[in-house]
Formats: C-alpha cells, sequence, structure tokens
C-alpha cells in the first residue's frame, strides 16, 4: 500500500470558505503575514509541493485560519486494482 498524506489544493479551499464566511478575500500571501510563516510555506503547502511541514509553522497556519491540522493534511490510500 503506498498511502500518503496531501495538501495540495487545501489552503485554496479554506481561504475560499472563509471568504464566504466573511466576505473578505484573503490571498495566500496575506494568511503567510497573519500567521507569521514563510509565503514558500504557504506556497508549497498549497501546491502539495511540501516536502517536510513544520508542526509549529502547521499550528500558525490553523490558527490564522480557524481550522484544525486535518482540514489541511488530507489522508490518501492508495487505490490498488486487483487483476
Amino acid at each position: 500500500m503506498n498511502a500518503k498524506f496531501t495538501t495540495t489544493g487545501r489552503v485554496t479551499i479554506l481561504l475560499g470558505r472563509r471568504q464566504a464566511e466573511t466576505g473578505l478575500r484573503i490571498s495566500p500571501r496575506r494568511l503567510a503575514e497573519m500567521a507569521g510563516v514563510p509565503k514558500d510555506f504557504v506556497y508549497r503547502l498549497d501546491a502539495g509541493s511540501a516536502r517536510h511541514i513544520d508542526l509549529d509553522r502547521l499550528a500558525r497556519l490553523c490558527a490564522a485560519l480557524g481550522c484544525q491540522p486535518q482540514d489541511l493534511l488530507v489522508w490518501e490510500e492508495a487505490h490498488v486494482e486487483s487483476i
């Protein structure tokens, strides 16, 4: 089995949800400023290209978004087709 965590598109989804709830649009760059994390961290997380995820940064990002880590980190089971 080749299961893994993915983050692809999760920041965008949560920013869109926040905009729908509050009417305020927040860019990923502004989110990084609010959370006190590097903007590259936010962009890599959203692109699914982050190799390592610093838990302190993840906690600060979750606090800024008002979410839980499982909202950003999604476990994907590998689907193996039987022959």
